[in-house]
């Protein structure tokens, strides 16, 4: 399992309580196999995919708790497994500024794409009464065992960063839609 803000409940749990940016000692259940946050649609989707292929008892995904600001990490992680990534290895339909997995194979994430049978949209519920109520509601549910074995993703880091420089007046357009004015330092998105 990779580093973060998590912490492992019950190795045999069939569920992961993704609280985004919510603290996430309210939602220590028996019945999970990890609860932990994640803030960014990039690097945190990365972490929690790697965590859960690590564990093929996992089969549902609650995400809970208040959405990172500006970078849609909950909605990021229900797009790629609903839509998967694209050739770019763009998350398909995120709506985050940078929406890129860059650290974890396709074949990962068709993995996570599988094992997981339901992602539970949650977001903006910070209620632990409500959260362990959808609880018992997926345990419910037909939850096969997953027949594969675990899957252990090594290395995530973030790739080191490419210099920019810029010696004219020019506005530098960053990405799609999000340039930077240098004489005045601000940046403008038209997203």
């Amino acid at each position: 399992m990779l580093s973060g803000d998590y912490k492992t409940i019950n190795k045999k749990g069939r569920i992961c309580i993704d609280t985004l940016t919510s603290p996430i000692e309210k939602f220590f259940f028996s019945e999970v196999f990890i609860a932990g946050s994640h803030k960014t649609e990039n690097l945190g989707v990365e972490r929690i995919i790697a965590n859960i292929v690590s564990n093929p008892n996992v089969r549902a995904i609650i995400i809970c708790g208040k959405e990172s600001f500006g970078h849609y990490a909950g909605q990021a992680l229900l797009s790629i497994w609903k839509n998967g990534v694209d050739n770019e290895g763009k998350i398909i339909g995120a709506k985050g500024p940078i929406p890129y997995i860059e650290n974890i194979d396709a074949q990962v994430i068709e993995r996570f794409r599988e094992q997981v049978l339901y992602v539970e949209d949650m977001i903006g519920v910070e209620n632990p009464k409500a959260v362990q109520a959808r609880i018992h509601e997926i345990l419910k549910r037909k939850m096969p065992h997953l027949n594969k074995p675990a899957l252990n993703v090594e290395g995530i880091a973030k790739k080191k960063s490419t210099k920019i420089t810029q010696t004219s007046a020019e506005k530098l357009i960053v990405a799609e839609g999000i340039e930077i004015d240098p004489l005045s330092f601000k940046i403008k998105c038209r997203l």
